[in-house]
């Protein structure tokens, strides 16, 4: 295969060039930049040298300025999901006369399809003005605090609505870029990463090939465990109920203990666990009914153990971690209070999207401690984890263990199997189990939940195994060959030689397009650029030939 240079970043984005009339007349802090890299490195900016071309001679506080907007503008994309992995080009940079206090800097940056040019203002507007306000401000924490609160209001925020994307679509398309997989925009947060027969089109963790009924069923508990249960596998035993009174009665079928849950939310919103009276059942009904859409609640027969969440990808086991709540983990000198205090203070220095949940230590905390022997003065043992919430979720977080290399052959084959008959071929299987390591029919365990879009990438453990996600679903860097001829005849000649290997390959012209059965494609485009780009969004092209 001749691989046409022309041609391979076909589905790239366009170049968005923009001009700025910069007038950097006040006395710029040099040293304040590399404090602020320093300072938020891996979470605000990525220190790395630009190229400034100079026509004319700029001074070093003049270079410093453009270097840290160039990576703050960057930032700012990539945190309001916009995969925009390259730093700007410095196109040009000069002063538009010899003693000019102004600078003419033109950039150019990735542009990508659908995404709103008022989303890119937003960034670059705040970029600039960030980067005036660090300039001259040394790093402290109210500065600290001012710089989280600007981000988090002025680009973040706006632009969820714009953007429509994820959090975990940047460590998704980082890690295709990375592995140099071609990606393309297709509106409303959905990409299709490669070519032709070999693309997929992921949307946050769904792809193309998941049901929409699965979709569709795997939001409500009861329908997703009423058809597990059918197909005899291991399901919770619940009763669906939209009265307390409907819920007192279930209990007094099920049995204490019990959990309640809504029927339509995830991520352990609205569940509490461990209800053994009247009067919690009350609460904890109360407390779910506020929370579901559809006005219904579960009550379910307790199951012993902890959820582990079993990543399904296409019929095979990606990953399972054991999903265990907020914790704090002991060192063997400081007692609990002491490493909950180290971990707020921690945490407080952070941005507000990089933290964790934890709290301050409170009742919840204090009774999940006591569950486990634990109390707030002692002095845990190094590398055990003190648990501060029953069970992990949204709202009080959680911690994730791998446990991938744990799980008991039979509970991955009850995962794949859920997997497949909800539809879905990306899902995340809940199996609530006292021991993972044993088979599902030892120990009572059950599948708790069958999730469609089970936030692939979202933490550290997930974004682990997205290369070997990668590696599964899409066979190579996601390219279908392209090669080219001299004359229409020779093209033909190149087709059949495909087509010999099994490839549906078809040819083109700027004008004329054919199908591998020679059948001609009317098109409404005149430009090779667009045929090819039709073509590689064709799930039945292997190949193309093109010509002129």
């Amino acid at each position: 295969m001749i691989e046409l240079e022309s041609y391979r970043n076909i589905h790239a984005a366009k170049q968005l060039q923009i001009t700025l009339n910069l007038q950097l007349s006040q006395t710029f802090n040099v040293n304040n930049y590399s404090k602020w890299l320093e300072a938020y490195s891996d979470s605000i900016l990525s220190p790395s040298k630009p190229q400034v071309i100079n026509e004319h001679k700029l001074n070093n506080n003049e270079i410093a300025f453009i270097g840290f907007f160039t990576h703050t503008l960057k930032r700012f994309l990539l945190l309001g999901q916009i995969p925009t992995f390259e730093l700007p080009e410095v196109v040009s940079a000069v002063h538009k006369g010899d003693e000019s206090e102004f600078i003419e800097l033109i950039l150019a940056l990735d542009f990508v399809r659908f995404v709103p040019l008022d989303a890119y203002k937003i960034c670059i507007d705040n970029a600039l003005k960030l980067t005036r306000w660090m300039a001259q401000n040394p790093v402290t924490q109210a500065n600290k605090s001012y710089l989280f609160n600007l981000v988090d209001k002025e680009v973040i925020q706006p632009l969820i609505s714009l953007v429509m994307s994820s959090k975990t679509t940047i460590p998704i398309l980082s890690v295709a870029h990375t592995l140099q997989i071609p990606f393309s925009h297709l509106g409303l947060g959905v990409y299709q990463l490669g070519w032709g027969s070999r693309a997929k089109k992921l949307e946050r963790s769904l792809c193309d090939g998941d049901s929409a009924i699965g979709v569709k069923l795997s939001q409500n508990k009861s329908y997703t465990a009423n058809l597990i249960a059918m197909a005899g596998l291991p399901a919770p035993e619940h009763i669906a109920v939209s009265t307390y009174k409907e819920a007192k009665n279930a209990t007094q079928r099920l049995g204490y203990p019990v959990v309640v849950k809504p029927i339509d939310l995830d991520r352990g919103e609205g569940i509490t666990v461990d209800i053994v009276s009247d009067n919690g059942l009350k609460q904890a009904f109360t407390t779910a009914l506020a929370l579901t859409r559809l006005k219904q609640v579960l009550v379910e027969k307790q199951v012993a153990g902890v959820c582990h969440r079993l990543f399904i990808s296409h019929g095979k086991l990606l990953y399972a971690v054991k999903r265990l709540p907020i914790s704090v983990q002991g060192d063997g000198e400081h007692t609990v209070s002491e490493l909950i205090a180290a971990q707020l203070t921690l945490q407080n220095q952070q941005p507000p999207w990089a933290r964790n949940e934890i709290q301050a230590i409170d009742e919840l905390a204090i009774a999940a401690m006591k569950r486990v022997g634990i109390f707030p003065e002692s002095i845990p043992q190094s590398g055990v984890w003190v648990p501060l919430r029953r069970i992990e979720s949204t709202q009080s977080g959680g911690i994730d263990e791998d446990v991938t290399l744990l799980v008991h052959p039979e509970n991955i084959r009850i995962a794949i199997e859920a997997a497949r008959i909800m539809g879905l071929e990306i899902a995340g299987v809940d199996i609530i189990s006292e021991d993972i390591t044993q088979p599902w029919f030892d120990n009572g365990a059950v599948i708790n939940e069958v999730n469609s879009a089970p936030s692939l990438g979202e933490g550290q453990i997930s974004r682990s195994y997205l290369p070997q996600f990668f590696a599964e679903i899409i066979e190579g860097d996601g390219r279908i060959p392209i090669e080219e001829a001299d004359t229409q005849e020779q093209a033909k000649i190149l087709q059949n030689k495909y087509q010999q290997q099994g490839l549906r390959c078809f040819i083109t012209s700027p004008t004329d397009t054919f199908d591998c059965s020679g059948d001609i494609i009317p098109m409404l485009f005149n430009t090779m650029r667009k045929r090819i780009r039709a073509l590689i969004n064709r799930p039945d092209v292997d190949a193309i030939i093109v010509f002129y």
